[in-house]
């Protein structure tokens, strides 16, 4: 999934727990999500190779690793569960261009954090400039540690989505990439 080559862009496969990009993409992981929004480090490894709709890819320029993303595939629609560039490459428009290489593909949804925050509005911000827009639409993120926990986010798309596709598509998520039970 995305093996070509955006100029000098590579995007990396992990598919086991011994690649050589695990330490990179460990430290970012760690350091651009807080504990609430990210999984136990040894659960996501654990998943690599029995989730087949879930893709960790590092993101390389001139042999440089600038980034990672997880995503999934769950029928038409990729949801984006994590995406980062290293802190000391940002604002040189990597971000823009690798996320210009998903959503050429199809639609895209991902979570943000509510505009409360300077970080949480520069977000937005920075989807909203490659054509995503805010979904009215309450959303809670089920919680990786605590099944009886949750946290108040906003989902974004890059696509003109109907509420009964996004009521589908929300429990698609929900039940693939947290294992929550929606109980339709």
């Amino acid at each position: 999934m995305f093996a070509r080559n955006n100029l000098l862009m590579k995007f990396h496969s992990i598919t086991t727990a011994d690649n050589p990009h695990l330490p990179f993409v460990k430290k970012l992981y760690h350091t651009a999500f807080p504990e609430a929004e990210r999984r136990d480090w040894q659960s996501l490894l654990d998943m690599l190779d029995t989730k087949n709709e879930m893709w960790m890819q590092v993101i390389e320029e001139d042999g440089l690793a600038i980034g990672f993303w997880v995503f999934w595939i769950l029928g038409d629609f990729y949801f984006l569960e994590h995406f980062s560039v290293d802190p000391v490459l940002r604002g040189k428009r990597y971000g823009e261009r690798v996320m210009q290489e998903l959503i050429q593909y199809d639609q895209v949804i991902l979570e943000v954090e509510p505009p409360s925050t300077e970080n949480a509005l520069r977000r937005i911000g920075f989807y909203e400039r490659l054509g995503f827009s805010l979904l009215s639409f309450t959303y809670l993120q089920p919680s990786y540690r605590d099944p009886e926990a949750a946290y108040p986010m906003l989902l974004m798309t890059n696509a003109v989505i109907k509420e009964d596709e996004l009521q589908n598509m929300v429990i698609q998520i929900k039940e693939k990439v947290y294992g929550y039970t929606t109980g339709k």
